[in-house]
């Protein structure tokens, strides 16, 4: 199964990031048009990206819920996006004045190059617009 890994270092506190990451304005600012948050476990979250052909939703579950150090949504298999059927792990740690944000996205549908290569691209582009807003 493929798995796409990223990391990065943003001077902010965990708390801040975790409300990037947990709330529908948080995504909004980095990551999504639009979201709505559940945030408990086996809560929802629903995150609609435009995508080439028009916006797509993502919906999934939350699956654990650790504030301000890690969060993992395992995304539903009816999604119509690149998601479907993945598994997206963030975990936030802190590292002197600032905070490491890995995350990790692995899944079946991640074994296609083509979507791989999408979604490895996506993240990159996301997790830069995340620390520029946080630090910016």
């Amino acid at each position: 199964m493929a798995t796409v890994r990223r990391q990065i270092i943003i001077d902010a506190s965990t708390r801040t990031i975790w409300a990037a990451l947990t709330t529908p304005d948080g995504l909004k600012s980095w990551l999504a048009d639009e979201a709505t948050v559940n945030l408990s476990a086996a809560g929802r979250i629903g995150i609609t990206l435009e995508g080439d052909d028009g916006p797509i939703t993502e919906s999934g579950r939350f699956h654990t819920v650790r504030p301000t150090s890690k969060l993992e949504i395992h995304f539903e298999k009816h999604s119509p996006g690149p998601w479907k059927d993945t598994a997206l792990e963030y975990t936030i740690a802190r590292e002197g004045k600032q905070s490491v944000v890995s995350l990790v996205h692995s899944g079946a549908s991640l074994d296609d190059p083509a979507v791989f290569k999408e979604v490895d691209d996506s993240w990159r582009r996301a997790l830069v617009a995340l620390r520029d807003g946080l630090e910016g």
